[in-house]
């Protein structure tokens, strides 16, 4: 048996609905303009190719991560696995 547990990391079919799950968790703890952000780039951002929609699902994640240290520690490990999903998608294509 390995002694490590395997990261779960979101594939691309499930990305929409773990983005979703994650603004509405920031939306609750008080994210609200974060929250606004994840929720455009999922239903209203026009990408002309997915590793573009991607590209800007990294972008602010990567950017929520940075601004916001006092993120509670289930979201910020959330957006570090969603990084993390976001390069192995990517890496595929």
């Amino acid at each position: 048996m390995w002694p490590f547990q395997k990261t779960h990391l979101a594939g691309p079919e499930q990305f929409p609905a773990v983005i979703d799950a994650l603004s509405e968790k920031l939306r609750a703890a008080g994210f609200v303009v974060e929250a606004d952000r994840f929720h455009h780039l999922t239903h209203e951002f026009i990408a002309t190719t997915s590793n573009e929609l991607y590209g800007e699902f990294h972008l602010e994640l990567k950017k929520l991560d940075h601004e916001h240290r006092a993120l509670p520690k289930d979201l910020a490990h959330e957006v570090r696995r969603l990084l993390k999903s976001i390069d192995k998608i990517c890496r595929w294509r």
